[in-house]
């Protein structure tokens, strides 16, 4: 049943990076990113002491280029959505 909850978790959590990455402001998009290196380093330094560090830089590498990836694909999309409503706004002026 936990693997259902960490797969809940990861679905929840890339819909809300989508959601902060297509706001007016691109800093919002950073958050979780931020949020995500915060805890990973914490974790790091809590848990593993002098063991093997190879499965924490896949996942850190992992986990931050999934949410680095959703953030530069929000701001494209809000980039095209811009663009659609301009030429939408231009059509309007031509007629």
């Amino acid at each position: 049943m936990e693997y259902v909850y960490n797969i809940i978790f990861a679905i929840l959590t890339l819909v809300i990076q989508h959601f902060l990455s297509t706001r007016k402001r691109a800093y919002f998009g950073a958050i979780l990113p931020i949020i995500f290196t915060v805890f990973m380093w914490g974790w790091v330094f809590a848990k593993v002491k002098d063991g093997d560090t190879s499965d924490f830089y896949f996942a850190f590498i992992l986990g931050l280029a999934i949410l680095l990836g959703g953030w530069i694909e929000g701001r494209e999309s809000l980039k095209k959505k811009r663009i659609r409503e301009l030429n939408k706004m231009k059509t309007y002026d031509m007629q």
